[in-house]
C-alpha cells in the first residue's frame, strides 16, 4: 500500500514539530555520535530562509525533513575542507541536516529529500553541495551517495567525531561508476583494501567502512568515494579517481 506522503516547504509554524521529530529520532540512535541535536535557535533560524527546510508529512504527521544552509566564507564552510578554490567558497550549500522518523524508514525518503533540495540549491544559483555524515551511520551515506555526492575527505569534526565530508559539483554531473555485477563479495580475501578495475578501466579500491586510516590514504591520493556495499565480512567503501 502506498502511503499517503506529502512533501512541503516548512514555515516557522512547524518548529515544535522538528523538534519532537529530532527528539524521536535521537532516543532510537544506536550510537549518539551519530546525529547531533540542534537546539531552538537552529530551527528558528533555518525557518526564517525561504526553500530552507523541507518536510514530509503523513497525514498531520511530520515523518522527516532536510534542512539545507549557506555557510558563506565562515569557518564552518565544508569548501575548505576539501580545498575548493577560495573564489568557489562562495558558491557553496550545505545539506545541513536531516531525519526520518524510525517509524517510516525505508520508504526513500531522505533520498527525495535530497534530490529535492539539491534542486533546490542549483535553482538559488550555488554550484557546490557538501555534507557530512558518520562512518557509523552507513544508511544515511548510501543516501547521499545514491544522490550523486563523493566521500572527498574524513576528519574530525564536532566533539571529536569522525566525518566523512561529502561534495556534489552541481554543474559538473559526474555519473556514479557503474559495474555489470554490483554483488562484491569475496570469500577467503582477509585484507581491508581490495583493488580491481571496472568495465572501463578505472581502478577501483574497495576497502571497509571502518578502516580510517586507509581511507585518508586514498583521499590524500586523489581517490573519492562513491559506493557503499555488503560483503560477507561487513560493510565496504568504493573508491576511485574520477
Amino acid at each position: 500500500m502506498t502511503l499517503p506522503f506529502e512533501m512541503k516547504f516548512l514555515d516557522a509554524s512547524s518548529l515544535a514539530d522538528l523538534l519532537e521529530l529530532q527528539s524521536i529520532v535521537s532516543a532510537n540512535l544506536p550510537c549518539p555520535e551519530i546525529f547531533i541535536l540542534h537546539e531552538d535557535e537552529y530551527f528558528q533560524e533555518a525557518l526564517r530562509v525561504d526553500r530552507s527546510v523541507l518536510g514530509v508529512t503523513a497525514g498531520e504527521k511530520l515523518i522527516a525533513f532536510s534542512i539545507i544552509a549557506i555557510p558563506g566564507l565562515s569557518d564552518e564552510n565544508l569548501g575548505k575542507d576539501i580545498n575548493l578554490p577560495k573564489d568557489e567558497l562562495v558558491n557553496v550549500a550545505h545539506l545541513q541536516a536531516a531525519a526520518v522518523h524510525p517509524g517510516y524508514r525505508g520508504n526513500g525518503l531522505q533520498r527525495k529529500l535530497t534530490f529535492a533540495h539539491l534542486h533546490v540549491i542549483s535553482e538559488i544559483g550555488y554550484n557546490h553541495a557538501c555534507c557530512t555524515v558518520s562512518p557509523k551511520n552507513p544508511v544515511s551515506l548510501g543516501n547521499y551517495l545514491y544522490c550523486g555526492l563523493k566521500i572527498e575527505w574524513l576528519c574530525p569534526k564536532r566533539n571529536g567525531w569522525w566525518r566523512f565530508i561529502l561534495h556534489k559539483e552541481i554543474l559538473k554531473e559526474n555519473p556514479l561508476l557503474r559495474e555489470k555485477s554490483t554483488d562484491r563479495r569475496q570469500s577467503g580475501m582477509e585484507d581491508n583494501l581490495m583493488a580491481h578495475r571496472d568495465e572501463n578501466g578505472i581502478e577501483i579500491r574497495e576497502i571497509a567502512i571502518s578502516d580510517i586510516e586507509g581511507q585518508l590514504d586514498l583521499l590524500s591520493k586523489g581517490f573519492k568515494g562513491f559506493r557503499i556495499s555488503s560483503h560477507s565480512d561487513g560493510l565496504k567503501l568504493s573508491y576511485a579517481r574520477f
